[in-house]
């Protein structure tokens, strides 16, 4: 899928026209290309606002056959009026399609005009994101299996890892694989992100496949994944009065506040994407990924920092030379500050050797 930001957009007349060559190829472990397919095409809107939307995509397919190996697979994009190129890399292992008994990782089945191998226009998605006014999608669960009787079961879990869904089918097949459609017809009420983990089951022999699934909401950062985590994320740009007063309301309250805080700090309103929202929750994740350890990692110090000012311009580590401590030094030019941590038990959990009491950085 190429999304639509990717694109530069000319005015013509009462449309805003794209051009664009891509193409899709097969790599095996050696990079040798195996097969290669080209396409080149254009994208018409009628709105600016299409033209920079993050969830508007041209979809671009190509089918291979191959054995059941490891491959890599090349997507290309040009640009036709910058003439930019971007290339996405993905690795994929097809070796246990060698199994006797295995099940194919499962997909949504989307709409989109055309015929992509299902019914017409139905397509695979593969962005795993579900609009919040869905109140049901379904999910597409295939493969191969030895003639008889097999069981599937489905289980849906919140990002609490709390089951809010399951369903198991008693199957039988005549041949040598099978396809199944289900109906999933309940999303997680607070969560924004579900898991969704498929088990077959053949006699003694059983395979499991997961995907991971989110729950878009318009005016809400791609990088959250619970409404009320993301709240208490922000007690670093919020004032202490701003931060009781989330902290004393319902939920509904809740989530109201949330909208009107990053409303009023929006950067380009009017639009559908909230740049400042995007970026702050980005280092959240970052923050988490990188910083953690006996909490997350947004709540290190260092994730503190991190969130507040972004990447540093420079860092340093040391060694202190009359204690066992080991110190860090993060440099921000363009603000003339530095800021110094120490690893006070050696599991990489650095402190601020100088408390910061109020945030300035947003």
């Amino acid at each position: 899928m190429i999304p639509y930001q990717s694109l530069q957009f000319l005015k013509n007349n009462e449309t805003f026209v794209a051009g664009y060559e891509t193409s899709i190829s097969i790599r095996d472990n050696d990079g040798n290309q195996l097969d290669r397919q080209a396409f080149q095409s254009e994208v018409k809107v009628d709105d600016y606002i299409n033209t920079v939307d993050r969830f508007s995509r041209e979809v671009v397919m190509a089918e291979f056959l191959v054995k059941d190996q490891e491959y890599t697979v090349v997507g290309e994009l040009i640009d036709q009026d910058t003439r930019t190129k971007g290339v996405i890399k993905k690795e994929i292992n097809l070796e246990h399609l060698l199994k006797e008994i295995c099940i194919y990782p499962p997909f949504i089945i989307g709409e989109y005009p055309g015929n992509w191998g299902f019914e017409e226009n139905e397509i695979p998605v593969t962005t795993r994101d579900i609009n919040h006014k869905i109140k049901e999608f379904p999910l597409f669960l295939s493969g191969k299996i030895k003639p008889g009787e097999f069981t599937v079961s489905i289980t849906a879990k919140n990002a609490s890892n709390e089951v809010f869904w399951n369903e198991k089918l008693e199957l039988s097949s005549d041949n040598n694989t099978f396809s199944e459609r289900i109906i999933i017809d309940k999303k997680p009420e607070e969560n924004l992100s579900m898991e969704v983990s498929v088990t077959l089951k053949q006699k003694e022999i059983s395979d499991v496949k997961e995907i991971s699934l989110r729950i878009r909401k318009p005016g809400l950062s791609f990088f959250i994944n619970n409404v009320d985590e993301a709240l208490d994320q922000m007690r670093y740009i919020v004032t202490d009065k701003e931060y009781k007063l989330v902290k004393k309301s319902k939920r509904k309250e809740r989530e109201k506040l949330f909208y009107q805080f990053w409303d009023d700090r929006d950067p380009t309103p009017g639009t559908i994407t909230n740049e400042l929202m995007d970026q702050y929750y980005y280092r959240v994740k970052y923050s988490n990924e990188k910083f953690a350890g006996f909490l997350p990692g947004w709540k290190s110090d260092m994730g503190m920092i991190y969130i507040l000012f972004g990447p540093p311009d420079d860092m340093q580590r040391s060694f202190g030379q009359n204690s066992r401590y080991t110190y860090e030094t993060w440099y921000y030019y363009s603000i003339n500050r530095d800021f110094s941590f120490f690893d006070e038990n050696g599991f990489g959990d650095f402190k601020l050797t100088t408390p910061y009491y109020r945030a300035v950085g947003w």
